[in-house]
């Protein structure tokens, strides 16, 4: 019976641990919204699994800032202010520094041509979808060339601290990128932390990094501006701006 019971356990949390990662990943491609109650039985209706399993998983996302619990009320996908938006960029901004800082570091000591070569390539196909105005390509190239750098500092704990603080991000970031003239500028503060971490130099890779992820906070606060302008709606207001 013991053993019948603990079987049980295990297909359990793994099922629920499946309906998780679906649910986090419509929030994160923008299908569930900020601001959306998560409806357990319509889940659990298109999943094809029970509401208890779906109500599991839900209080699992609790931790992952992406979701918040209101009492007798449910679950919403976080809606971010403008002071939350400020402090993931602090957050991801000291972190994303330390990382390059750390790369560059490593390739004066022990020179890694992979990395250069694959956070080369990775920019070149940036410039490619720039020129095929493919902003969706853009922006996963986007994250996969900060996580290149996260895992090159080889430093466990500063890439998972990072790796949470994106997944909050994603509930904005796109509208940041969705602008073409911030597309170009960002490729070229991608090129300069390049660069600076080729050369091995610590400082310059640090300042690039730092001046990247504070452009980037501008231009994202510039982009919320001009919406909020043209909604004509108070510039605090992240209603819909996924």
């Amino acid at each position: 019976m013991t053993s019948a019971l603990r079987t049980i356990g295990a297909r359990r949390e793994t099922l629920a641990g499946e309906v998780r990662s679906e649910i986090e990943r419509w929030i994160l491609s923008g299908e569930i919204e900020p601001g959306q109650k998560l409806n357990e039985v319509a889940l659990a209706n298109v999943m094809g699994v029970s509401r208890g399993t779906v109500r599991e998983a839900i209080r699992s996302l609790a931790d992952s800032g992406l979701i918040v619990l209101v009492a007798n009320r449910g679950a919403f996908v976080h809606q971010l202010t403008v002071d939350d938006i400020r402090n993931l960029y602090d957050l991801r901004g000291a972190i994303f520094a330390m990382g390059c800082a750390a790369v560059a570091r490593r390739m004066a000591s022990e020179r890694d041509e992979a990395l250069i070569s694959a956070l080369q390539k990775n920019l070149e196909d940036m410039r490619e979808a720039y020129r095929r105005d493919d902003r969706p390509a853009y922006y996963d190239l986007n994250i996969a060339f900060h996580d290149m750098i996260l895992a090159g500092a080889q430093n466990p704990k500063a890439k998972s601290a990072y790796d949470g603080l994106v997944k909050e991000m994603h509930l904005f970031r796109r509208r940041g990128l969705s602008v073409a003239p911030n597309i170009a500028q960002s490729i070229k503060e991608h090129a300069a932390i390049v660069n600076a971490i080729a050369a091995g130099d610590p400082g310059e890779a640090r300042d690039a990094a730092t001046h990247h992820v504070e452009s980037g906070l501008a231009r994202f606060l510039k982009t919320l501006s001009d919406g909020a302008a043209a909604e004509g709606r108070p510039e605090g207001d992240l209603a819909g701006s996924s």
